[in-house]
């Protein structure tokens, strides 16, 4: 959703009402696209996003002006290399996808609304019929899957997979239902405003990360050094509190100086941000872990600490071991741990 919302804002913004949805349901194999992704079209032939990155994305706008033109309120097409007509479509990359097509629903409205605003939001979609249900992170549920115990059984799904992100179909008696986790956008905290926290602070912002430097050096916290970021100055724990770092941030500790990285880490370490990267030597690591003993911290807490952070692609110069950062927080935020693609069976 992320993807097209801005399309789909000016269209309804320009009061666009029949417009129709195409979501991939499931993925099986190579997919160039993850479940959850969606495409728009407009009667008049607007079309924003892409399910498959062109191969079989004409077939799919075929359906979604068939749902348009009134002859199908809901479709649910499937694509793979074992259909028949697989290369006449162009998926030749050996996997296949399942779509649901739909007309636009009152709750996709409020769905761009928690979108824009970003918030956390759950998405049910049942997809044997065209109803929605859309559950706030702040406890409020509107619309219904056409069964109370459906509901409710989704909501528990919905409580186990929070805060996400998480998409998939999950099969109830009363029928398939889409659940899609939507979070805040990812926040990328870089403590440290060093040589390799400029390049860092682009790669994430690239990526989709909301990035902020903060740094208590004034010499480093320059605006022409970090255009991209917003700048917070000041020691770590007079600028921050563990509280305000949420599930969807990601801290990495780049001072190297143990009077900023033992705060920096303490106030990482006690909150609910799902990554913590420490720069530093292996002997860096262990006098850092002695010391955050010493102040309380437990071996559970050091667990959660990356380092020596970044993955091994072997680069040394700044930007080369920011990518490396990067890389290691993109694959623990999609719980993978980095390795080739060759050496791991799909998933």
């Amino acid at each position: 959703m992320r993807d097209i919302v801005v399309d789909l804002r000016r269209w309804r913004d320009a009061g666009v009402s029949d417009i129709a949805i195409a979501t991939i349901l499931e993925t099986k194999g190579s997919s160039l696209r993850p479940a959850g992704t969606r495409m728009a079209i407009t009667s008049d032939g607007n079309v924003v996003g892409s399910v498959s990155s062109g191969c079989v994305d004409g077939e799919v706008i075929a359906e979604m002006e068939a749902v348009l033109s009134g002859s199908g309120a809901i479709r649910n097409p499937s694509y793979g290399i074992s259909d028949e007509d697989a290369w006449s479509v162009g998926l030749s990359c050996g996997g296949a996808i399942d779509v649901l097509v739909e007309r636009w629903d009152e709750l996709y409205d409020v769905l761009l609304d928690e979108v824009e605003a970003q918030r956390s939001v759950a998405f049910a979609s049942r997809t044997d019929r065209p109803q929605h249900l859309l559950h706030r992170d702040g406890g409020e549920t509107l619309g219904t899957l056409g069964d109370a115990d459906l509901d409710g059984q989704v909501l528990m799904d919905i409580a186990a997979a929070w805060p996400g992100p998480y998409v998939k179909q999950h099969t109830y008696p009363q029928g398939k239902v889409l659940i899609e986790v939507i979070p805040p956008p990812p926040v990328l905290l870089i403590f440290g405003a060093t040589d390799i926290a400029i390049s860092l602070a682009e790669i994430g912002r690239v990526t989709g990360f909301r990035v902020i430097v903060s740094d208590a050096r004034r010499t480093f916290m320059q605006e022409e050094r970090f255009p991209s970021a917003e700048l917070r100055f000041g020691w770590p724990q007079d600028v921050f509190k563990s509280q305000d770092l949420g599930p969807s941030w990601a801290v990495v500790v780049l001072f190297h100086d143990p009077k900023f990285d033992i705060p920096a880490l303490t106030l990482a370490l006690k909150s609910q941000a799902f990554y913590v990267g420490l720069l530093g030597s292996r002997k860096t690591q262990a006098d850092r872990c002695d010391d955050l003993m010493q102040a309380g911290l437990k071996e559970q807490d050091l667990a959660r600490i990356h380092g020596p952070v970044g993955l091994n692609i072997g680069g040394r110069a700044p930007s080369m071991i920011a990518l490396s950062i990067m890389s290691e927080i993109v694959a623990v935020m999609h719980r993978r741990d980095g390795g080739k693609l060759s050496q791991k069976k799909a998933s």
